[in-house]
């Protein structure tokens, strides 16, 4: 089951919004075949360990499929894996977890029981649940995973001074922070983060997906010349503002969605843009992954309502001192018990901070 997981995690920012998922064939104690989910609209992984025992000349017949989740019963972009499993007549399947999508939820081990086949669940299913965890809020709560995301000096600020330079992080954790948008549904910060910087939120890793840049613009403050808005074409942009606003600025809406950006209009919550609304809305249309870089209003308008469900903070060495500056120190964010550290890295010059929010 681990090397199933291993070859599961192969996928990762290709499937979404499916599931990563691996699979291994073994017949006496020895892998025949293995395969793995490999991009969204392929193949499953039970299919492609299949497919690799027949082209190795394996049978089969009799085998026990080792699977990191329980294998489907309804058609999607492919057939049931439920259907590929019988007409092979394996023997066992042992699952490492059910799956949470409401179209299987254990209907697809009742499948293969009735059918003849053992059924063993639940074996990793730890592992499998921490690797799988933003396919089960999306399946479950119908939210994208929400990653809160920023650079800090070492006393707490989000910027710098006039004539310390532009960027708090060192060129490697920029790096990294590519490969992180690389995998994200969508990048969101607010209108004062577009307004004062004027930043392209594009993923330049080389690698991977361009996510949608996300924009908080209660008012539709944005500049049709901005390059978010100059840069639609190659990557795709969501102004997102309050009913109120598109009503009042037709013309703007109109300007916008000319140039080919997508304006969402939402209820709004003290003159804002209802965050929760936003994440239904996102939920509706499958994002699994929700990457929020906005400056400090942002960031804590998002963890005041407890929607982060990740923090991915880059501490810098340096510090700025007493400064007329935007601050939001992670150690007082991690203070409350919110969020548990789960990894500490040295990246260069910066200490990097993974952490989860606690279950309750």
């Amino acid at each position: 089951m681990r090397r199933a997981l291993a070859l599961a995690r192969l996928g990762r920012g290709c499937v979404e919004p499916n599931p990563m998922v691996g699979a291994v064939l073994v017949r006496d104690g020895e892998i025949v075949a293995e395969g793995y989910h490999r991009r969204f609209g392929d193949a499953h992984a039970e299919v492609e360990a299949l497919r690799a025992a027949q082209a190795a000349g394996a049978d089969p017949a009799g085998a026990t499929m080792y699977v990191t989740l329980e294998p489907c019963c309804h058609h999607g972009k492919t057939p049931p894996c439920t259907d590929a499993l019988k007409q092979a007549r394996v023997g066992r399947v042992v699952a490492a977890m059910e799956d949470p999508d409401e179209n299987v939820a254990g209907q697809g081990l009742a499948i293969l029981r009735d059918a003849g086949i053992e059924v063993t669940c639940g074996v990793c299913e730890t592992e499998a649940r921490d690797m799988l965890r933003s396919y089960i809020k999306l399946r479950t709560r119908h939210r994208p995973w929400c990653i809160a995301k920023w650079a800090q000096t070492k006393d707490g600020y989000l910027a710098l001074p006039n004539g310390m330079g532009r960027w708090i992080s060192g060129e490697e954790s920029r790096r990294r922070v590519h490969e992180l948008r690389s995998r994200c549904d969508g990048i969101l910060v607010g209108i004062e983060t577009v307004l004062a910087d004027d930043p392209l939120l594009t993923n330049r890793s080389g690698e991977g997906n361009q996510p949608t840049r996300v924009v908080l613009d209660s008012r539709l403050r944005i500049r049709t010349d901005s390059q978010l808005v100059l840069t639609v074409r190659s990557a795709p942009l969501l102004i997102v503002t309050t009913r109120r606003a598109a009503d009042e600025q037709p013309d703007m809406v109109h300007a916008l969605q000319q140039r080919g950006a997508e304006v969402l209009t939402l209820p709004e919550t003290n003159q804002q843009v209802s965050l929760s609304a936003l994440l239904d809305e996102l939920g509706r249309r499958n994002w699994m992954h929700l990457l929020v870089e906005g400056g400090e209003g942002v960031l804590r308008s998002f963890l005041a309502e407890g929607f982060p469900d990740e923090l991915q903070v880059y501490v810098s060495p340096h510090t700025v001192g007493d400064a007329n500056l935007p601050r939001l120190d992670v150690e007082s964010v991690l203070a409350d018990g919110a969020f548990r550290v789960t990894r500490q890295d040295r990246i260069g010059e910066d200490t990097f901070l993974r952490c989860l929010r606690v279950e309750k």
